[in-house]
C-alpha cells in the first residue's frame, strides 16, 4: 500500500487560519483524498495552519496552495524530491504558473482535480509521471462526498461545504473566475443537505465565493440561482439541520426579504460581502458592476440594513489603496462603516495575483515593486502594497487602513457595536459570533508583520476629513 501525504502548506501563522475561532479544514485536499482509492493508499493530511509538519514518510506527496503561501510550498516539495519522493502541486496559483512550479515540484494539476486525478495516481504508479495535468472543468452533480475524517476536525472550530463553482462577475483583482470558469455550476440539493448531516461541526462555512449566483444559475433551466436557494434553506429546516452557517454573498442578497427570513430559518448567522470600495471610481477600475450600480443609486445602507434586521450579521469586505483612492477615501470609508454598522470588517490591500487583469496591467506597467518570484510571493498576504498608487504614497495606505482598523477595535466602540448588533439583529447567536469572528481579525491585525503602532493623534490630523 503506497502512504499519499496530503499537504496545506501555511508561510507565516499569523492569518485567520491560525486562530481556532477562525480556523477551517483544507476542504480542496478533503476532495483529494475523496478521488484516492482507500484499497491502495494510506492517506495523510496536514494543515501547517494547526499542526507542525515534521516531514513524514510518504511514496507521494500532494500540496495545495495559495500564492501568499506558495514559496513554502516549494520549501516542502524540495525536501522531498531529495527524498526523491514524487511531488504534485495543485491550486490556484500554480494552475495560473505551472512552468514556475515545475521548478520544483514533479508534476502539476492545472485547474480543478477532479476530472484527472485519477490519471495522476496511474502514471504514479506505473513511474510514468507527467509534469503537466491539464483538467476540465465538470459538472458537479455527481461529485464525491469530502473525505473529512483525515482532517484533525476537532482542532477546528467551523466545517466548511461547497454547493458551486464558477462565478461571471470577473472582476479585475479575482483569479476565481480564471481557475473555475465564468460558468456557474451547481450541486443536486439533495446530495448537500445529505452532506451537511455528516458535518459535525455546529458552525458551517459554504465555501462559495456568490452563493446567491445569479439569474439562471440554479444548475437547471427551469430553477434560477435566488430560486435555487430558496429551495436549498427550505431542505436545511425540512431536514432540521441544526447548524450556523456562514455564507459569502452579493449585495444583492439584502433585496429579497423573503429569502432573507427563509435564510435566517435556515441557520444562516454570517454574511460575507464584497463591497470593495465606497469610491465609484474605484469600484469601476475593480469592473465591480453590480455594486457601481448600487452606489448610485445610493442603496447600500438599505440593503445592508435589511441584512441585519433580518438576524444576520455582515463582515463588509473593503480593497483600499487602488490608483483612483485618494487621503480622503480612509475617513470616507470609516464613516460609511459606521453609519452601515457593519459587524465586521476584513480590509485588504489591492493585491495583484498572478492569472488576474490588475496582475498583468501592473505588470505590463512595470509597476510590480518586487518581481523575484518565488520568494516574492511570501508578500502576496492582501496586507502589503506591491505597487504604489498614483495618488497616494505606499505609506498613506498603511497609515489610513491603521486609522481604520484602531478606530474600528477602539474599546468604546466595540462595546457600542456589541449592543448595536444585538439590539439590530435581534440574535443572541448572531451577536456571539460577531464578537469571536471580530477577536481573530483584530488578532490578525495586531500580530500581523508589518504592524506599525502609529501615533493615532496623528493620524487622526491626517485623514480625519469633512467628506
Amino acid at each position: 500500500m503506497y502512504t499519499l501525504l496530503l499537504i496545506n502548506p501555511v508561510e507565516k501563522k499569523s492569518s485567520l487560519g491560525a486562530y481556532k475561532s477562525s480556523s477551517m479544514p483544507p476542504l480542496s485536499l478533503a476532495y483529494i483524498a475523496a478521488l484516492t482509492p482507500e484499497d491502495k493508499y494510506k492517506i495523510v493530511i496536514i494543515d501547517e495552519n494547526i499542526e507542525t509538519l515534521d516531514y513524514p514518510y510518504a511514496d507521494i506527496v500532494g500540496i495545495t496552495s495559495y500564492t501568499a503561501h506558495v514559496r513554502r510550498a516549494y520549501e516542502i516539495a524540495q525536501v522531498y524530491r531529495k527524498k526523491l519522493v514524487p511531488v504534485v502541486i495543485g491550486g490556484i496559483h500554480v494552475s495560473t504558473m505551472p512552468d514556475e512550479a515545475l521548478n520544483y515540484c514533479d508534476a502539476v494539476v492545472i485547474g480543478e482535480a477532479e476530472s484527472i486525478w485519477h490519471k495522476v495516481l496511474d502514471d504514479f504508479e506505473n513511474k510514468c509521471l507527467q509534469s503537466k495535468y491539464n483538467s476540465e472543468r465538470l459538472p458537479l452533480e455527481n461529485m464525491p462526498f469530502p473525505k473529512r475524517e483525515y482532517m484533525q476536525n476537532d482542532r477546528y472550530l467551523w466545517g466548511t461545504i461547497l454547493t458551486s463553482r464558477g462565478c461571471p462577475m470577473d472582476c479585475s483583482f479575482c483569479s476565481v473566475t480564471g481557475f473555475n470558469g465564468r460558468k456557474f455550476r451547481r450541486r443536486k440539493i439533495d446530495d448537500v443537505i445529505a452532506e451537511l448531516s455528516e458535518i459535525k461541526n455546529k458552525f458551517v462555512l459554504i465555501v462559495d465565493d456568490n452563493i446567491l449566483g445569479y439569474e439562471g444559475s440554479g444548475g437547471d433551466k427551469d430553477i434560477d440561482g435566488k430560486r435555487w436557494l430558496e429551495q436549498f434553506f427550505m431542505a436545511i429546516i425540512k431536514s432540521k439541520i441544526n447548524k450556523y452557517f456562514f455564507i459569502q454573498a452579493s449585495l444583492k442578497l439584502g433585496e429579497d426579504e423573503r429569502l432573507l427570513k427563509l435564510a435566517y430559518k435556515a441557520g444562516v448567522r454570517v454574511a460575507l460581502l464584497g463591497i470593495e470600495s465606497v469610491e465609484l471610481n474605484s469600484l469601476k477600475a475593480y469592473n465591480k458592476k453590480l455594486n457601481f450600480a448600487y452606489i448610485k443609486k445610493n442603496s447600500y445602507l438599505e440593503l445592508m440594513k435589511n441584512i441585519r434586521k433580518n438576524g444576520i450579521v455582515i463582515i463588509g469586505c473593503f480593497i483600499l489603496g487602488c490608483d483612483n483612492d485618494t487621503d480622503r477615501s480612509f475617513k470616507k470609508t470609516l464613516d460609511f462603516i459606521f453609519k452601515a454598522k457593519i459587524d465586521i470588517i476584513q480590509i485588504t490591500r489591492p493585491t495583484p495575483l498572478p492569472g488576474t487583469k490588475f496582475y498583468n496591467e501592473l505588470y505590463e506597467q512595470n509597476r510590480i515593486i518586487d518581481t523575484k518570484y518565488p520568494d516574492a510571493w511570501q508578500h502576496y498576504t492582501f496586507t502589503r502594497m506591491l505597487f504604489k498608487p498614483k495618488q497616494l504614497e505606499i505609506e498613506d495606505v498603511y497609515q489610513g487602513i491603521h486609522y481604520i482598523k484602531k478606530n474600528f477595535y477602539a474599546f468604546r466602540t466595540k462595546m457600542k457595536r456589541f449592543f448595536q448588533t444585538l439590539f439590530d439583529t435581534k440574535s443572541i447567536a448572531s451577536t456571539i459570533i460577531m464578537l469571536v469572528l471580530n477577536s481573530s481579525y483584530e488578532k490578525s491585525f495586531f500580530n500581523s508583520d508589518i504592524y506599525l503602532d502609529y501615533n493615532m493623534r496623528e493620524l487622526e490630523k491626517k485623514f480625519n476629513f469633512k467628506n
